[in-house]
């Protein structure tokens, strides 16, 4: 008899617990990429020097994709990875020619959307360096 009810009793922690795990992972929220979808021009401060990249941000297939490039010429559309947007963080990546010798290395942003603007870091984790930036849309 107390065999059964242990086991009985087991039974019931396990259907709670079972019960229970769906309540603790809620369904991902869906997010309003049309807030950041569009042409943006980011200003990116890197001390004595400022850096001025066109960033075009779109919808295909559902997914958020996008390109970069430098005003001047020292790259042009290159394609985004790695893009996160969760409503108010904007994070992605692009291998880009950089500072200072122009060699192409990976370079991240991550970014906070406050209205239309944009305002975050950039850094070139090869080199250890960051720099702020801050963007508008067109």
């Amino acid at each position: 008899m107390k065999i059964a009810m242990k086991f009985g009793l087991i039974m019931i922690l396990l259907a709670a617990v079972a019960l229970a795990a769906p309540a603790q992972n809620p369904p991902p929220v869906k997010v309003d990429n049309n807030k950041i979808v569009g042409n943006w021009s980011l200003e990116v401060n890197a001390g004595q020097e400022f850096y001025y990249l066109p960033l075009l941000l779109k919808v295909t297939a559902g997914k958020l994709e996008g390109t970069l490039s430098e005003q001047n010429g020292m790259f042009k559309d290159v394609p985004l990875t790695g893009i996160e947007f969760d409503g108010q963080t904007l994070k992605f990546e692009a291998k880009t020619p950089t500072p200072p010798d122009g060699a192409e290395r990976p370079i991240k942003f991550d970014l906070k959307l406050a209205s239309d603007k944009l305002e975050g870091l950039v850094s070139i984790v090869d080199l250890g360096i960051s720099a702020a930036v801050t963007g508008a849309k067109k």
